[in-house]
């Protein structure tokens, strides 16, 4: 059920972040798991969807896909995209050389407003 796996990320490391809400935010995001995209499982509200997609509110649509978030993205996960495609990888994302350089995920996700309701 989780997003990313120890297979997927070979060198899961925290040494670049210091702050242990930062560790617990990215370890949530890793898995897939944080309060905004599943605490429906918690209070059997309706699953929660996306505004603008109108698809069910992940955090690989938040960190890879959603259009609406576009723009963001480019600013703050620029490093983190594929070589090739340009395309973003979760992988990539919440990877550690991606975080080494300024925790642009966090800074991505308090632009969006996310950060709070994470």
């Amino acid at each position: 059920m989780g997003e990313i796996t120890t297979s997927t990320l070979l060198q899961w490391t925290y040494t670049h972040v210091r702050d242990r809400r930062a560790q617990t935010l990215l370890a949530l995001l890793r898995i897939g798991h944080t309060y905004l995209t599943q605490r429906y499982l918690l209070t059997r509200d309706p699953q929660p969807y996306c505004d603008d997609c109108l698809v069910p509110l992940m955090v690989r649509h938040l960190l890879e896909e959603c259009p609406s978030l576009t723009d963001l993205r480019h600013r703050y996960l620029y490093r983190c995209r594929g070589r090739d495609s340009g395309v973003y990888y979760l992988s990539k994302v919440l990877g550690p050389v991606c975080l080494a350089q300024g925790h642009d995920v966090f800074k991505f996700l308090g632009e969006a407003g996310l950060l709070p309701k994470v």
